[in-house]
């Protein structure tokens, strides 16, 4: 048996293979490249938002090294009042020396080793005045707590220096006690101990 193709089959036949020949170049060329292309577009955003902050970060640099010397001149101004780092024996000598310019003898001295902290009152100045402190471990506090032996002008000369002439001590607490004595000759001496705590405040 013997087909013949009409015309119409014929036309149907290209119509079917045009057909044909459109989805496969859409699905393995066309579609292909337009997942490339999205995927590209994708990446070109990726990497010109990387460029953007990038550049960004670039165009901060000045900006970051003047709050750089900006904190570095803040840290320096806020320091000045402080001491360097000291050694126990150096708070030792700081306290006992000031004791003996005014005449009063150090019964007893203990002294805690330094640890990061910043004044409470330091704190408060920043707060109310919107600043920034420095890091709790840039400023350190050391404690001494003394027994002088004197009399009470004395005393008070030695309270009037710290809190006068001595920013970075500041006295904690203070009890003065009435101790009686016996000096060489055994004569009765009616003499106060003042028992104060004081902090000391450094810088690295």
């Amino acid at each position: 048996m013997r087909l013949e193709l009409t015309e119409n089959d014929i036309l149907l036949l290209k119509l079917a293979g045009s057909i044909l020949i459109a989805f496969l170049v859409i699905r393995f060329l066309l579609m292909p490249g337009i997942e490339h292309f999205q995927e590209n577009c994708i990446q070109r955003d990726e990497l010109t938002e990387t460029a953007e902050t990038m550049q960004a970060a670039i165009d901060g640099i000045p900006v970051l090294k003047q709050e750089i010397e900006n904190s570095q001149k803040e840290l320096e101004e806020v320091s000045s009042v402080y001491y360097e780092h000291m050694e126990n024996h150096q708070v030792d000598e700081l306290l006992t020396g000031l004791a003996l310019k005014h005449g009063l003898f150090p019964v007893s001295l203990s002294i805690t080793e330094a640890a990061p902290k910043i004044p409470d009152a330091y704190l408060y100045g920043v707060t109310a005045g919107s600043g920034k402190a420095p890091s709790a471990h840039y400023i350190q506090t050391a404690a001494g707590n003394m027994v002088l032996r004197g009399e009470e002008a004395q005393f008070f000369g030695f309270l009037d220096d710290v809190e006068t002439n001595y920013p970075a001590l500041r006295l904690c607490s203070l009890k003065m006690d009435e101790q009686i004595y016996f000096d060489q000759d055994w004569n009765v001496i009616d003499q106060p101990d003042m028992s104060c705590g004081l902090e000391i405040y450094m810088h690295e």
